[in-house]
């Protein structure tokens, strides 16, 4: 396992920031340090809602994952980002100004999973000004994700299911019913009775 997580580290570091060899030595031997490995099962809870400062950031370099919260008004969870595996997973609100964590992070496929404390990165990223950088994409990213969540919630139910599994295939073929209904603001009677029209519309049409 600890081979695998240098291994993993490395690559990370290689393929997503512009850092000299003799750099990526240095920020891959303190990083390695503060990085911890695990096996997380399908469906596993990575993390849960709680105060900023006991979050973490994560890598799954086998799966799939998803975020969501519980809408205490509806009584009901609400999907919020989508993330295949070698990508960061973070929240940039609580890392940054140590706001309250509303999120809670799952896997959707097993997998090994390397993760590192908010403290941690914090530190790491004042010490290396392109890991800064590389955390301030990430940032826009997530953003740009959630506008487009937006613009999708506002539209009429039937198109929300059908603009979202064009978008989301690999999710769409992995998540069960009620994890894809989370995302587009519907229950999972809602969705399978819009799914069941829309194939139906579609034979007709065929």
């Amino acid at each position: 396992m600890e081979e695998y997580k240098h291994n993993v580290i490395k690559q990370y570091i290689k393929n997503n920031l512009n850092m000299t060899p003799d750099r990526q030595e240095l920020l891959f031997k303190r990083v390695e340090r503060s990085c911890q490995i695990q096996k997380a099962l399908k469906y596993q809870e990575l993390e849960s809602e709680g105060p900023g400062e006991e979050g973490r950031i994560w890598l799954s370099t086998e799966g799939m994952a998803h975020s969501y919260y519980y809408n205490k008004t509806k009584g009901t969870n609400c999907g919020t980002q989508i993330w295949k595996k070698n990508e960061l997973m973070l929240f940039s609100s609580s890392l940054s100004r140590g706001e309250y964590r509303n999120n809670y992070i799952q896997m959707l496929e097993p997998g090994t999973v390397l993760s590192m404390s908010y403290k941690e990165i914090l530190a790491i990223r004042g010490e290396f000004p392109e890991v800064a950088s590389h955390l301030e994409h990430i940032s826009n990213v997530n953003e740009q994700a959630f506008q487009h969540r937006i613009r999708l919630l506002n539209e009429a139910s039937v198109q929300r299911i059908i603009q979202f599994e064009e978008e989301n295939p690999l999710f769409c073929n992995i998540a069960s019913v009620c994890t894809k209904a989370m995302h587009v603001g519907l229950t999972r009677q809602g969705y399978s009775l819009l799914k069941k029209k829309i194939l139906e519309k579609r034979r007709g049409k065929g």
